[in-house]
Order: structure tokens, then C-alpha cells, then sequence
């Protein structure tokens, strides 16, 4: 059982630095009376003496020395708690906590959140990658704020807010042998490829689609972004899925095919959730209107996608 509260180690702390029982009064506003009995009760939970009594007013014994250098930093932190919540409620500071897919996070994300956070230098972020279900568990148990979750995913309990296109293509060596520009995940099954690492979500995602299709991943490599897989298959390593956006840029420098996949899954709709954005903390909302006006940018006036 607590045998002492912030009230006491203040009046106690102020007792100690004014050396006597009338400055701490006056520190804490009190009267001299009220100050003697919170000290005494102090002693007497401890069965300790904390001050000595002279004539000259009253000191600390080794216990009270003891005390005050824990009291003083007890207070310090309880201040600096005061601080960080009123900065909290005021939206000035804070973390939020962001969950995304492994597309989004490396072709949208910097640029999004880098525009945020240079505009609220109060403001830190923390994101992960991950898979939508996880996403999703994850928002409902409170240990995200904000996520990114695909359409084909169970979003119900959460609110959502329709988010940037995800389209997923097939980049192959140039002297891939195929005619057409199109293929199907099946045929790409029949080719060895080079991945992201083996947890990252865009990898659990092949996995389980290929599982779908009594098929397995024929992984020759895996490396740690979009622009290392472009190389790879540049140099005729193997075939890689991509966002179509990575391949877009590293186009322009590398050679190499970029082939549209004909599965449904290919194209797929991303969804803003949050569990409840009414009781974000105002700097989540901020962040989270931050995300709806970025994506507001990919969107054309009829709704549709405006990267075609």
C-alpha cells in the first residue's frame, strides 16, 4: 500500500529545502499546522524520524536525505507526465503508431509521412510492415493507430477511408520469352524468382496465393527492396512482383520487362482503418488527415484512380 502521495513529498520536499515548517506552508500554501501533521503521518507510516527538530528551525536526518533525493526526482517525472499529456491533448506532441503493407510503405509512405512529419516537427511516427489480418487484429486490440488494410480483407469493427492504388506487375530480364504483356500468376509460379525478405507482407501475400494454387514460390533470392530485385532480374536472375510504381521508376534506368498479371488480386483497392478515429489522440487525427488529403491526390472528380 502507497504510504504517501505527491502532496506529502512536495510539502515534505519544500520542508527539507526551506528548513522549516513556515516556509513550507508558505511554498505550499497551506498553514503551519497542516504541514506538521502531513510530515508527521509521513514519519509514522516509515516509523522513521525524517527531520531533525533544533531551535533554529527543522533538518533532515539520513532516512529524510534519502527520501528527498527519491522525492525529488518522483516529482520531476510526475511534472515532466503533466507536460507530455497537456502537449498530448493540445495535438502538439506525440507517436503515432502506423501499420502498412510492404507496397505502400516503400512507394508511398516516405513521401507521405515525410511531408507530415517536416510539418509537425512535434509529431513522431513509428510504422510497421504487415499483412492485412494482422493489420487488422492489431488495430482492434489497440496496438496501432492507424493501418493500411486491402479490400478482399474482413474490416468490419473498423472505420475506413478508401486509400492509394496497389497494383501489382511481373518484371522479367528483357530477353524474358513471352510475346504478350500479359500473364497469369499460375504461369509466373513456373519461373524462378528473386523476394523481398520472407516476413515483409508482400512476401506472406505471394506465399498464400500460391498456396491457393497447390503451388510454392520457386525463390532463388531474397533481398531487402524494390530497387536490389530490379537489378537481379536485369541481370536475368529470375522474375520478381513488384508495385507497379517501383517498376516505373527503376525503368527509366534499368532494362528489364514490366508485364500486367491478369489475377484479380493484382489490382486491389487499400482502405485508411482505424478502430475509432473519434477517440484518436488529435495528434493521430491529424496524421490521419494528412494520409486522406495524400491519397485525395491519386484519386480523380469521378472517384476513379487517377494512375489509371
Amino acid at each position: 500500500m502507497m504510504r504517501f502521495d505527491l502532496t506529502d513529498l512536495r510539502i515534505f520536499v519544500s520542508a527539507v529545502d526551506g528548513g522549516s515548517l513556515t516556509a513550507a506552508a508558505a511554498r505550499n500554501n497551506i498553514v503551519v499546522a497542516a504541514v506538521s501533521a502531513r510530515l508527521k503521518r509521513l514519519e509514522a507510516s516509515f516509523n522513521l524520524d525524517l527531520f531533525e527538530r533544533t531551535g533554529r528551525g527543522i533538518r533532515p536526518t539520513l532516512a529524510g536525505e534519502m527520501l528527498a533525493r527519491h522525492a525529488r526526482k518522483i516529482i520531476g517525472d510526475a511534472r515532466q507526465i503533466e507536460a507530455e499529456l497537456e502537449e498530448f491533448a493540445d495535438g502538439r506532441n506525440g507517436r503515432v503508431r502506423v501499420l502498412s503493407n510492404t507496397n505502400i510503405l516503400a512507394e508511398h509512405m516516405p513521401t507521405a509521412l515525410g511531408t507530415f512529419l517536416a510539418a509537425n516537427p512535434d509529431i513522431n511516427v513509428s510504422i510497421s510492415d504487415r499483412p492485412s489480418f494482422e493489420v487488422i487484429s492489431m488495430l482492434k486490440n489497440g496496438d496501432a493507430d492507424v493501418g493500411v488494410v486491402a479490400a478482399s480483407a474482413d474490416m468490419s469493427g473498423l472505420e475506413r477511408t478508401r486509400f492509394v492504388p496497389d497494383r501489382l506487375v511481373l518484371v522479367a530480364p528483357p530477353d524474358f520469352d513471352l510475346p504478350q504483356q500479359r500473364i497469369d500468376f499460375v504461369r509466373i509460379l513456373d519461373f524462378r524468382m528473386i523476394g523481398l525478405q520472407e516476413k515483409v507482407a508482400l512476401s506472406q501475400f505471394l506465399r498464400r496465393i500460391a498456396n491457393e494454387l497447390g503451388r510454392e514460390l520457386n525463390i532463388r533470392m531474397r533481398m531487402d527492396g524494390f530497387e536490389g530485385i530490379c537489378r537481379m532480374v536485369e541481370c536475368g536472375a529470375g522474375v520478381a512482383v513488384i508495385p507497379e510504381s517501383a517498376a516505373r521508376r527503376y525503368e527509366a534506368f534499368m532494362k528489364f520487362r514490366t508485364l500486367a498479371i491478369q489475377d484479380g488480386w493484382a489490382e486491389r483497392e487499400l482502405y485508411l482503418c482505424v478502430k475509432s478515429e473519434a477517440q484518436l489522440p488529435r495528434y493521430a487525427r491529424a496524421l490521419l488527415a494528412h494520409l486522406r488529403d495524400y491519397a485525395a491526390m491519386f484519386t480523380t472528380a469521378d472517384g476513379t484512380s487517377a494512375t489509371g
